[in-house]
């Protein structure tokens, strides 16, 4: 039974990480780091913890050793606009901070798996000139180069950065055309990113790259279903 760090659980894809990591037997802790408190349903599960935040960029001892026992932080917050703060400072002040205080405990208490929402159009070179969501593209490319070599030199430290294209409900005529239309490496459904990200939290599926394409994240959502329940493709 593990905890899991969660930040971002109110947004779209966010939500589709709660509900799997909710569903999912062996995590028993979700620690959602939140603004304002979560709908009253959430706040009634017990499984969900809430810690309410007044800076992102304030990561301290007092917020995060209540924490040590947690395997993963799962990070899906940005914004369209491509905002520095939001897209590059939070995310890197926080596994500053996880890096930090993880580094001073036990050699084999330590590893732990940041796993981090991106997108696939996101750019890392910032010299690049593109003709659409420049902004927003390459705040996210930036924060990829930074966390990468944060990351360098701590082999503990497993950073995977998830970059699905097109994110479509997991039911319907949509999200079979979508599908069909744009193939595995362009669309994915909400519950199959939900649950690669989850499960690349528990460590129960793996990628040997530390940036995880659209395609990927099918393969090892479903790879997983599979393995769980042979010949049906469902967990």
């Amino acid at each position: 039974m593990v905890k899991i760090l969660l930040v971002g659980g109110t947004g779209q894809i966010g939500r589709y990480v709660l509900d799997q990591c909710l569903a999912h037997p062996d995590i028993h802790d979700i620690v959602v780091f939140v603004r304002r408190e979560l709908p009253s349903e959430l706040r009634q599960n017990s499984k969900i913890h809430t810690v309410l935040m007044t800076d992102f960029l304030n990561w301290s001892d007092e917020i995060l050793s209540p924490h040590k026992d947690a395997v993963a932080m799962i990070w899906a917050i940005g914004d369209q606009e491509g905002r520095q703060e939001i897209n590059v400072d939070y995310p890197l002040a926080c596994q500053k901070a996880l890096i930090a205080m993880r580094s001073s405990m036990a050699a084999h208490e330590r590893t732990f798996r940041y796993i981090h929402l991106s997108g696939k159009l996101t750019i890392q070179s910032q010299s690049r000139h593109l003709c659409l969501y420049e902004k927003p593209r390459k705040a996210k490319g930036l924060h990829e180069l930074r966390a990468l070599e944060m990351a360098h030199g701590y082999p503990w430290w497993k950073l995977y950065i998830i970059r699905p294209g097109l994110v479509v409900d997991s039911d319907g005529l949509g999200a079979l055309l979508a599908r069909n239309i744009m193939g595995s490496s362009w669309a994915v459904r909400g519950t199959e990113l939900g649950d690669c990200m989850a499960y690349l939290a528990l460590g129960t599926v793996h990628s040997s790259e530390s940036i995880v394409m659209n395609e990927d994240i099918v393969k090892l959502a479903t790879s997983h279903h599979a393995q769980k329940s042979p010949g049906t493709g469902r967990a």
